[in-house]
């Protein structure tokens, strides 16, 4: 049997305890209308509790020349499963960096559960600790077996040799890896080495999950196994996830989409995956 980790077990717990909202981990996603001013979704029937805040947020590149954020804000509500779509140059890629605490924007604040972070130290410790990201080029180390590769954040806590070699073989078997965890990435299939990523993104039992075009790189059956593994960690294991596509149809399998142009949004609405 799958064991579940305290944060997770939390995570369950304070979303259970919230009026309106589902004890499956999934929050019960309301109605959203757009301020075109501040360009904010509204929450209109449920109790909100923000987990991520990007507040006025806007993000100038080369001296100011490019502007690939203008103005967002956005807040991401703890055990929610947000897709933030739009086509290249968009600044999806740069908002959600801006949300994992990858880059700093020029104008604006991002706050984490409730917090802005603004220390170099602090920083780094709410990306090892709090936040789990997956890449479309997976960043697996060819030298290290799947366990071994799974492993690698948790080197930055104090658990020991044997614990990080449990809580990896957990994860593993979370993705559906356990059979291939001796096996190098050279000898895994391109969604085997995407599932190992995912479970290196957990190690350190995160509190939100950043894909950056998880199935970018994937065939349509492997992509579809992507993401009914990330369908699976919000429902069954209360996971918070906020996804970058450029695929409606891979936005569609989250609870809400956000959909940016020209470092703008210009939609935020639930989606047909929303629960009623």
């Amino acid at each position: 049997m799958v064991r579940t980790s305290p944060r997770i077990n939390h995570g369950r717990q304070a979303i259970a305890g919230r009026p309106g909202l589902r004890q499956t981990g999934s929050l019960l996603v309301c109605s959203r209308t757009i301020d075109t001013t501040a360009r904010r979704s509204v929450c209109l029937n449920a109790e909100r509790n923000p987990l991520i805040v990007a507040d006025h947020v806007s993000r100038r590149y080369d001296d100011g020349n490019v502007l690939a954020l203008d103005d967002v804000s956005l807040t991401i509500d703890l055990g929610e499963y947000v897709a933030i779509m739009g086509p290249s140059g968009s600044g999806k890629s740069t908002l959600l960096n801006m949300l994992g605490g990858l880059d700093q924007p020029t104008a604006g604040r991002v706050l984490f559960d409730g917090k802005e972070i603004l220390t170099p130290q602090a920083l780094d410790a709410l990306r090892s600790r709090k936040i789990g990201y997956v890449f479309q080029s997976f960043y697996l180390l060819p030298t290290l077996t799947a366990v071994e590769n799974v492993q690698l954040p948790m080197f930055e806590t104090p658990r020991t040799a044997r614990q990080r070699l449990a809580r990896a073989t957990e994860l593993l078997e979370i993705v559906g890896m356990s059979h291939r965890s001796r096996h190098l990435p050279s000898r895994l299939s391109v969604g085997e080495r995407q599932r190992v990523a995912i479970a290196r993104s957990l190690a350190n039992e995160p509190q939100v999950l950043l894909a950056d075009e998880p199935t970018g790189n994937l065939d349509t059956q492997t992509g579809e196994e992507i993401l009914r593994l990330f369908s699976s960690l919000h429902q069954d294991h209360a996971m918070t996830l906020v996804i970058i596509t450029h695929s409606r149809e891979v936005a569609e399998r989250a609870q809400r989409m956000v959909e940016l142009r020209d470092g703008r949004i210009c939609r935020d609405e639930p989606t047909r995956a929303a629960p009623l």
